[in-house]
C-alpha cells in the first residue's frame, strides 16, 4: 500500500515537469523553423554572390570584402616539435594523445518496493582508458579507488601560417582541418633522456609508448599506467568558402546576417561547397525537430502519468492504461509539433505548412476517436475492473 501511494505522489511530481516540458519543446520547434528558415536564405544569397578564386597564387585586392570560394593545397613551411618528448613534424597540427588507466565509478538508481525511501544507489567500479584525469575523492568509496595524477597530459600545437598559394588561413579555418592521421613514434630520443635506472617503467609497442610505476604491461595495465601516441594533420587539399580580407579570410556576413565561412577536406567547386552547407542546415534541422518531439512526448507522458499511477493497484489495469496514455501522449506530441512547425513554415513554404497542420488535424482526430471509443464502449468500466480484480 506504501508503494501504491508513493507511485501516485511521485507521479504528481513528474506531471509539473511535464508541463515545463512541452512549453519548452515548443520553444525549441519555434526558434529552430526560425533558424532553419534564416539560414536558408542566407545561404541562398551565398549561392548568387561567391565568386571563385581561379588562380591562388594571385591575391586579387578587388575581391576584398566579397565572398570568396577557393581549392588548393594548404601546406606550411613550419616544423612542429614536441620537445619534452623529441617530437617533430612538418605539419598543420601535431597532437600528443595521453591516457591513463584509470578508476571509474557509476551510479545505479534503483527502486526499493520493500523500502519507505522509494530508491536507492548502487555505485559499481571499473577501470578504464581516459584522457582526462577522474577526480577520484568524488567517489562514493574514494579510498578504495583511488586514481592518481596524469604524469603527462595532452598537448596540442597549430602551425602559425598555412597557406593556399598566396592566401593565408585564418585560425577558424586552420581548425577545420582535422584529417589527423597516426604518426610514427619510436620513442628512441625521449628514452635516450631517462636515467637508466628509471628505464625499465617504459615500454615501446606498436608506437605508442607504455609508462607504469611497475614494470609496463601492455596486456594487463594497473591503475596509473599511462599510454603516449602522436598524431598529426598533414599538409593536404582543401575546398573554402569565405570572405576575402587581404591576403586572408573572415566570416562573410549575408544581408540578414548569416555568418558563412567554412572549409572541407578535397577538392569541391562553389556549388558543392554550398550543397554541403545546405545539407548541413538541414541535418541540424532535423535533429532538433525530432529533440521537439521527443521532449512534447516526455512531457505529455509525465502528464498523463497520474492517470496510470491511480490504476496501478490492478497490475493489469495499470499496464493497459500506461500503454495507451503513452500512444495518447506521442499523439499529442505530434500534433504539437506538426502545429508550431507547421505555423512557422506557412509564411515561407506555404504548402509544407498546410501538410503538417494536416498532420496535426489527423492526429487530433486519432486522438478524438480513440477518447469517444473509450468512454462509449460497450462493456461498463466497473465490469471492466472487476474482471482485473478478480
Amino acid at each position: 500500500m506504501f508503494g501504491y501511494f508513493r507511485r501516485v505522489k511521485n507521479s504528481f511530481a513528474a506531471m509539473i515537469f511535464g508541463l515545463l516540458m512541452v512549453p519548452g519543446g515548443m520553444a525549441l520547434h519555434a526558434w529552430n523553423e526560425y533558424r532553419t528558415v534564416h539560414r536558408s536564405r542566407g545561404l541562398a544569397e551565398a549561392s548568387r554572390l561567391v565568386e571563385t578564386i581561379p588562380d591562388t597564387n594571385v591575391v586579387d585586392p578587388s575581391r576584398d570584402g566579397k565572398l570568396v570560394h577557393l581549392s588548393g593545397l594548404a601546406d606550411t613551411n613550419e616544423t612542429l616539435e614536441d620537445e619534452q618528448f623529441h617530437v617533430s613534424a612538418p605539419a598543420i597540427h601535431l597532437a600528443r594523445r595521453v591516457e591513463m588507466f584509470q578508476w571509474k565509478e557509476k551510479k545505479e538508481k534503483r527502486s526499493n518496493s520493500n523500502s519507505n525511501s522509494g530508491q536507492s544507489t548502487k555505485y559499481t567500479y571499473h577501470r578504464q582508458w581516459a584522457s582526462e584525469p577522474i577526480d577520484s575523492s568524488r567517489f562514493h568509496r574514494p579510498t578504495d579507488h583511488e586514481n592518481p595524477n596524469m604524469r603527462y597530459r595532452n598537448r596540442e600545437s597549430t602551425a602559425k601560417h598555412v597557406f593556399v598559394g598566396a592566401h593565408n588561413l585564418n585560425d577558424a579555418l586552420k581548425s577545420s582541418m582535422q584529417d589527423w592521421q597516426p604518426f610514427e613514434f619510436t620513442g628512441r630520443e625521449f628514452l635516450a633522456t631517462i636515467p637508466e635506472t628509471d628505464r625499465d617503467q617504459y615500454l615501446m609497442r606498436n608506437n605508442q609508448l607504455f609508462w607504469s610505476v611497475h614494470v609496463p604491461d601492455f596486456d594487463q595495465p594497473r591503475v596509473g599506467d599511462i599510454r603516449i601516441r602522436f598524431e598529426t594533420v598533414s599538409p593536404d587539399t582543401i575546398s573554402l568558402i569565405a570572405e576575402q580580407r587581404g591576403d586572408t579570410f573572415a566570416n562573410f556576413r549575408t544581408s540578414n546576417g548569416e555568418a558563412i565561412q567554412r572549409l572541407y577536406m578535397g577538392t569541391f567547386t562553389a556549388e558543392e561547397v554550398i550543397e554541403k552547407l545546405i545539407t548541413e542546415n538541414s541535418v541540424i534541422a532535423w535533429v532538433l525537430r525530432a529533440v521537439g518531439l521527443l521532449l512534447s512526448v516526455i512531457g505529455f507522458s509525465m502528464i498523463l502519468k497520474p492517470l496510470s499511477a491511480v490504476t496501478s493497484f490492478v497490475p493489469l489495469l495499470g499496464q493497459f492504461t500506461g500503454a495507451l496514455l503513452f500512444f495518447v501522449a506521442v499523439l499529442l506530441g505530434v500534433i504539437v509539433s506538426s502545429t508550431v512547425i507547421g505555423l512557422s513554415w506557412i509564411a515561407v513554404r506555404p504548402l509544407l505548412g498546410i501538410a503538417l497542420l494536416g498532420l496535426s488535424a489527423l492526429a487530433a482526430y486519432a486522438v478524438f476517436y480513440l477518447r469517444r471509443n473509450v468512454h462509449h464502449d460497450d462493456v461498463p468500466e466497473q465490469v471492466d475492473a472487476s474482471m482485473f480484480v478478480q
